[in-house]
């Protein structure tokens, strides 16, 4: 049951750490920024919305640690391997 959350947790911060990294590497408003803030927004709404996330578990704050940072390392090298396949350099 725990690991159903953990993976829960692996998404949503997956996809809340993509939305910011279009965020942030968008020229001014353009379709990076928009599609930035929907992954952002609809990560967060997904995670929160979709069970109830204060039920006692055996996660503990070290497991997270690294499951958001497996997901955050995750999230930017698809980020850096989608840069290098749009340059034509692959």
């Amino acid at each position: 049951m725990d690991y159903i959350y953990l993976l829960d947790y692996l998404l949503f911060t997956f996809f809340a750490s993509f939305g910011v990294i279009q965020i942030a590497s968008a020229k001014k408003h353009s379709g990076k920024t928009i599609l930035g803030a929907v992954l952002l927004v609809a990560s967060y709404g997904w995670f929160f919305a979709s069970r109830d996330r204060n039920v006692p578990t055996i996660v503990e704050g070290a497991q997270l640690f690294f499951v958001f940072a497996a997901s955050s390392f995750i999230s930017d090298y698809s980020y850096a391997a989608g840069i290098k396949s749009d340059s034509g350099y692959v």
